[in-house]
């Protein structure tokens, strides 16, 4: 059987400071996750978590066995979400698909992707977005023209509509912001794409932390906080709730 699977926008570029925590005993959560998805279903499953980059949820079955390969971020999933890992093996897969969808999204920077060669160029000005503008003028308003970083627009990803889409990637190595192509589109408001690439822009103001359980942690509270003081901050999650759709309809 055909494995099935739920992708993640491959931007071929990401934030190594997004980089993820080392998971304690990565076999034993796997075995535990694979107990709690196989009490739902009521046959033998396996469970092996990965670091891919690009899919996040995949299952097939095989000799008798359900076999899924999970990201590790669902080794902290709650029951909610192990509720939807086992529907998703039915029939009402779309339902459970976008509870599945909600928690990659709330989880995205635990996503390593493959850097970029720092030497590649960046497309500032898009057809409809200048990204450069946007980033000069942040810069100027909010960080008081101290950061230094190019900017640019990603790769276009492979065809076939998307269930996850990354926004924005800073490489902490390279000082390179990327944003996502599918927000050059006149339907996405410049507000939108402003807070995208101020949130980008915050990763080099405010560097990665280490919480209580020694975890590197990207969105601290000085991070949220700071994220939420930027105007019109309200507006744009607001739309970005309201045309998720249109994002990932777009096709490369």
């Amino acid at each position: 059987m055909k494995p099935t699977q739920l992708p993640l926008f491959s931007s071929r570029a990401a934030d190594r400071a997004a980089t993820l925590p080392a998971w304690p005993e990565p076999q034993a959560a796997a075995s535990l996750l694979a107990e709690r998805i196989g009490r739902l279903l009521r046959e033998p499953v396996d469970v092996h978590l990965t670091d891919n980059a690009w899919t996040m949820v995949s299952f097939k079955r095989l000799q008798g066995r359900v076999r899924f390969r999970l990201h590790h971020m669902f080794s902290a999933a709650n029951d909610d979400v192990v509720r939807a890992l086992a529907g998703f093996t039915g029939r009402n897969r779309r339902t459970h698909g976008r509870a599945i969808d909600d928690y990659i999204r709330d989880n995205r920077d635990l996503i390593r992707v493959v850097p970029e060669r720092p030497q590649q160029n960046v497309t500032e000005r898009g057809r409809v977005h200048d990204l450069g503008e946007i980033f000069a003028r942040l810069n100027a308003e909010h960080f008081h023209g101290s950061l230094e970083a190019r900017i640019g627009w990603g790769r276009r990803g492979p065809g076939g509509r998307r269930r996850s889409i990354k926004m924005g990637v800073y490489l902490h190595d390279h000082k390179l912001i990327r944003i996502h192509p599918a927000l050059d589109d006149a339907r996405v408001p410049r507000h939108f794409v402003e807070l995208v690439v101020f949130h980008e822009m915050l990763h080099q103001a405010i560097p990665p932390v280490s919480g209580r359980d020694g975890r590197r942690m990207v969105h601290g509270r000085d991070f949220r906080a700071r994220e939420r003081r930027f105007p019109g901050y309200e507006r744009a999650r607001a739309w970005e709730k309201q045309n998720l759709h249109l994002l990932l309809r777009q096709r490369p």
